[in-house]
């Protein structure tokens, strides 16, 4: 925003024949910010005079617009139906939906606004800007299983009064988000195998799917090509007629949906 005297003094030396050059460098500004002022000044379809007449405040205001005002004059992105498009998008970028955007709205926001106000958007109703979207999920048909990453000490030796750390074994189920944690000494296969048994019977039921995340214990190899289960987890998953389905391999959040925000361009 440029000041009374800078405004005044900028259309004088215009309107007096003097060039860009030295009106840049009396009042150090650029020429886009002169071009800027002069546009707007014909815009108003005011005379010199006449914004003379006019309050500092005012004429400031009448070139420089407050916030609020200008963002009325401009049409607001509908940024729900962007974000829809965004979610079906195969690779999303925000860029091209500006675009769109701007086709319909020559006198919109630029691209680097139009990205402030996504951002907004989402802080506003997602809390953060990278937003997943909600998974589908359909009650009883996967039971998501894993070890907990921490194994924190609370096992007490008796023999020796140390504390041991544990294992701690999870499953959860994908629609209602009801958790099963049972605690090991160890993460090997009697512990895993045992782990699941006692988690189906926690739940009452046997799912459609047990998605296990790549372990070791339930998964001998996992490529492109085939799953190979461990024989006494593919024994387990022939006794409760259920299908393993890990994610695929080395993306063990393959079975979410991917991110919105993908390729915004940003």
């Amino acid at each position: 925003m440029q000041s009374y005297s800078t405004i005044i003094g900028v259309i004088e030396l215009r309107q007096g024949g003097i060039g860009y050059r030295t009106t840049q460098k009396r009042y150090g500004i650029g020429n886009s910010t002169i071009t800027l002022i002069m546009d707007r000044f014909t815009k108003l379809g005011l005379t010199l005079e006449e914004l003379k007449a006019m309050s500092p405040k005012s004429v400031e205001e009448a070139f420089y617009p407050p916030e609020n005002l200008r963002h009325m004059q401009k049409p607001l992105p509908d940024f729900n139906q962007i974000h829809a498009r965004m979610a079906d998008m195969e690779h999303p970028n925000l860029a091209f939906l500006w675009l769109e955007y701007k086709e319909s709205n020559p006198d919109g926001y630029q691209l680097s606004q139009f990205y402030e106000l996504y951002r907004r958007f989402l802080r506003e109703n997602f809390g953060q800007e990278k937003v997943k979207m909600p998974v589908e999920r359909i009650p009883g048909e996967r039971m998501y299983i894993d070890w907990v990453g921490d194994q924190p000490e609370l096992l007490l030796d008796t023999v020796t009064g140390e504390l041991r750390k544990v294992h701690v074994f999870a499953t959860t189920m994908g629609f209602s988000s009801k958790v099963y944690a049972e605690i090991f000494s160890d993460e090997k296969l009697p512990s895993f195998i045992t782990g699941v048994v006692h988690a189906l019977e926690y739940y009452g039921a046997v799912p459609k799917y047990l998605v296990p995340d790549n372990l070791k214990a339930a998964v001998t190899r996992h490529t492109k090509d085939g799953l190979l289960l461990n024989a006494v987890f593919s024994d387990l998953e022939d006794c409760y007629e259920t299908i393993v389905l890990p994610p695929p391999p080395r993306k063990p959040k393959g079975y979410r949906r991917k991110s919105v925000i993908g390729n915004l361009g940003i």
